[in-house]
């Protein structure tokens, strides 16, 4: 039951809302949980117990990492260490087992073939619950939290669950902070008119980016990536933008939905994109894109690292023998390595995700590198680094650096990334064929004309929230005539070019699979 269903919005989503309405307030947070197993027993069945069994490691942390006592501090500290590292390791260790067993024994497998050695490892169906990738790390940075002392352990087992398991999260994030999200679940807030119009209004935009455009273009995008495909010149290119376009509209569409649900019940979840397009550098795209995974991998990760007592020694150490840009740029390295290798491995048990993360890094360690030398740059011809034409140009750079990363992301294999980069450079850059073939992929020239008119206004819509991050929420003060058209427009967009209906295949949503 995905999030852009008519099960979802005709059945589930308004049961969720009766019950959590009928029960009295303190009792709502009970609704959302009973909706929230519900949710996962529909689409993972009896796997819940995965997410119960992370949900008891985690309050049995929690609680215990509260209750060490000791006179000694040093005692205290290493006995709480000792637990946290003992929880880490096992919700994370569940995850490892359910997700990356058998991808782990084919590697095997291939490397033991490689030097003669006919030794198989065989291992069964490993089925894996839905969301085990987002509510893990949610359970890692609540037991870090609570040793870091920035967070008192929750003492209600059923209140942790539902903040694993909320169901407008569970798919496809937003990742979220206990500390940030705990209030606003178990308030009980009641649903209101403005509530719903709020979270309408969000699921209404989430819809029109996913059924209108990227519902359209995902089986285009297919085609490329097929096995038999052999496409060159400009039709790679074409794929680049048509991959990157059609994955952040899927992405960003569906958590509009989610956080428009979550609205509803006065839950305000965390942004988790913002005009990544509009980024200047690698760097900031993805300060603008997968907010929430980047935070946390910021937050327990690389802050960590770079702040731990072998860290600091090293900076001593290399700024008095080495200099200051060496040292950086090592710390740099050092800090970054962990956090895109676990970002790419994170995203699934395949080669490409692995260097999707390695491609980042190998490209954010570059911007450090470079960055002194290309302000010196632009000042050396008399350029604003931060004004129009240089912006303008880092924008572009970034898009280059975008498009070929999430070819990589969405390619099968490694070898068809390298055979499709190879390809870019084969035979006639443009042919007179490619108009035909273009449209010859699943997609007519209305298709076409309908998904150029929403892009731009998605685009429109991206550059006026740069600017207004409210508009969405502004848009039920505006004056009757205007907010009706802007409803009409909405739910009429949504009903005509919507991409459903009879013998219509819905696209998969990619990042529910993580």
């Amino acid at each position: 039951m995905a999030y852009n269903t008519n099960t979802y919005f005709i059945l589930f989503l308004p049961i969720a809302m009766l019950l959590y309405q009928i029960l009295p307030k303190r009792y709502r947070w009970v609704g959302l949980l009973l909706s929230s197993m519900a949710f996962f027993v529909l689409i993972s069945d009896v796997l819940i117990y995965w997410a119960i069994i992370t949900t008891a490691i985690t309050y049995v942390g929690g609680v215990a990492l509260e209750r060490i006592q000791s006179p000694d501090k040093k005692v205290k500290k290493r006995k709480q260490k000792h637990v946290v590292q003992l929880c880490v390791i096992a919700v994370v260790g569940i995850l490892a087992v359910l997700k990356y067993t058998a991808f782990t024994l084919d590697l095997v497998n291939q490397l033991m073939a490689k030097l003669g050695n006919d030794t198989s490892f065989q291992v069964g169906k490993i089925l894996v619950p839905i969301g085990i990738s987002f509510y893990t790390l949610q359970a890692v940075g609540y037991l870090l939290d609570v040793y870091w002392k920035r967070l008192e352990a929750e003492k209600n087992p059923a209140k942790l669950l539902l903040f694993m398991i909320f169901f407008p999260t569970l798919m496809e994030g937003p990742i979220c902070r206990y500390s940030d999200t705990k209030d606003q679940l178990f308030e009980g807030e009641a649903i209101s008119c403005d509530s719903i119009v709020a979270g309408a209004i969000r699921i209404g935009y989430g819809l029109f980016k996913r059924m209108v455009i990227s519902d359209r273009l995902y089986w285009f995008v297919n085609n490329f990536y097929r096995p038999s495909s052999n496409y060159t010149g400009a039709m790679i290119i074409i794929c680049a933008v048509a991959t990157t376009v059609q994955l952040y509209l899927e992405f960003s569409g569906t958590i509009d939905i989610v956080i428009g649900s979550a609205r509803i019940f006065n839950v305000r979840l965390p942004e988790n994109f913002r005009q990544p397009f509009l980024a200047k550098s690698a760097a900031e795209f993805w300060r603008r894109w997968h907010i929430s995974l980047g935070t946390w991998f910021k937050n327990y990760i690389f802050y960590p690292v770079t702040t731990s007592k072998l860290m600091k020694r090293w900076n001593k150490y290399g700024r008095k023998h080495m200099g200051k840009y060496i040292t950086m740029v090592v710390t740099s390295a050092i800090a970054l390595f962990p956090v895109w290798m676990l970002n790419g491995l994170w995203h699934g048990p395949k080669i490409p995700y692995i260097l999707y993360g390695v491609y980042y890094f190998v490209i954010l360690l570059a911007e450090v590198m470079i960055e002194p030398a290309g302000l010196r740059f632009w000042k050396l011809i008399h350029l604003n680094p931060e004004g129009r034409i240089v912006s303008c140009f880092r924008i572009a750079r970034t898009w280059i650096i975008i498009f070929a990363g999430e070819m990589l992301f969405r390619a099968e294999t490694l070898e068809q990334f390298i055979t499709m980069c190879k390809n870019i450079f084969v035979g006639d850059f443009l042919t007179h064929d490619m108009y035909i073939e273009v449209f010859n992929m699943g997609i007519s020239k209305s298709d076409a004309l309908l998904i150029a008119i929403a892009c731009l206004i998605v685009i429109a819509m991206d550059l006026r929230l740069e600017y207004y991050p409210d508009t969405l929420e502004m848009i039920p003060q505006l004056s009757r005539p205007k907010r009706w058209a802007i409803y009409y427009f909405m739910i009429f967009a949504i009903l005509i070019f919507g991409a459903y209906g009879v013998g219509y295949d819905p696209a998969e949503l990619i990042y529910a699979g993580f």
